[in-house]
């Protein structure tokens, strides 16, 4: 069950994701914003909740979504119901954090997968889980596995860069090969939005893997060829201003059109937002006066 459909339940009731336990009645609703719904979670929860995923065997797909995520959703049919139906949507990013505050329905803080994704490593190397790295470039991939084996040698990992291309064209039965031989509990996919979270929901159910989380640069992360922002700037939400210093041509333009089109389209929903709550009253007035 996804994070929107539990959302969007009529009867406000939240229903269990397939082949786990009924959840507790007192977890929170999902947040939207801008018609994406994230999951109401902490990031101690969130560990909990991919423990849960393997534990249940079934397949599932994560989303760690940005601001980027929600600027292409806007335009892209697709990915917005991949978003919908995804087991569990991340907050990935403190403007989106921000953003859910403005609009009165607060997240609770941001997830971020780069954040995640080593606290994942710490803890399939305690549960015995394999791990699979797919995508990034082949000398990054093969350094990010390196790096983790160095720090958990017991690990399991398996890793493949399959060639660059785009997703319509891409070998996806030699990568379906190479990831069902590797019977992986968890697979990280780094294509890139849109292209990995197309890719992921096109195949997880075949993989049968029980998480497989889309992760965005992790991988570089992990093989040190890409720095990470102090941890003060990433707290500050500053983290887009340090890679934008790093790798100003490739992420000028990205930036650029984000802030274009989030801005106004933030604007817009807190003008509704606070339209309904001053017409909420007088509905209530006319609904007492009727009866």
């Amino acid at each position: 069950m996804s994070a929107a459909q539990q959302f969007l339940e009529p009867s406000g009731a939240i229903k269990p994701m397939p082949g786990l336990p009924p959840p507790s009645i007192s977890r929170p609703a999902p947040v939207a914003v801008l018609g994406v719904v994230f999951d109401n979670v902490t990031f101690a929860e969130t560990l909990k909740r991919i423990q849960d995923m393997v534990a249940a065997r079934q397949p599932h797909y994560v989303v760690t979504a940005n601001v980027d995520f929600l600027v292409q959703a806007r335009r892209d049919a697709e990915l917005r119901r991949i978003l919908a139906e995804a087991h569990l949507v991340l907050c990935d990013g403190t403007p989106l954090v921000w953003a859910s505050r403005l609009l009165g329905n607060p997240l609770p803080e941001r997830v971020a997968g780069s954040d995640l994704a080593p606290e994942i490593l710490r803890l399939a190397a305690k549960k015995n889980y394999r791990i699979f790295f797919l995508g990034a470039a082949p000398q990054t991939n093969e350094q990010a596995v390196a790096n983790v084996r160095t720090e958990f040698p017991n690990l399991v990992i398996g890793h493949y860069s399959p060639p660059f291309r785009p997703l319509a064209e891409m070998n996806h039965d030699e990568i379906r090969e190479k990831i069902l031989a590797a019977r992986p509990d968890l697979l990280f996919v780094a294509f890139g939005c849109p292209k990995a979270e197309k890719w992921m929901a096109r195949h997880y159910r075949s993989l049968g893997v029980p998480v497989v989380m889309g992760v965005g640069a992790t991988i570089d992360f992990l093989a040190g060829r890409v720095r990470r922002a102090p941890v003060w700037m990433r707290q500050a939400g500053l983290e887009w201003l340090f890679r934008l210093g790093r790798e100003p041509r490739r992420l000028f333009k990205r930036y650029a059109t984000d802030l274009w089109h989030f801005g106004p389209a933030m604007a817009a929903e807190m003008w509704r937002a606070k339209f309904r709550a001053r017409r909420q009253p007088e509905i209530s007035k006319v609904a007492d006066d009727a009866a």
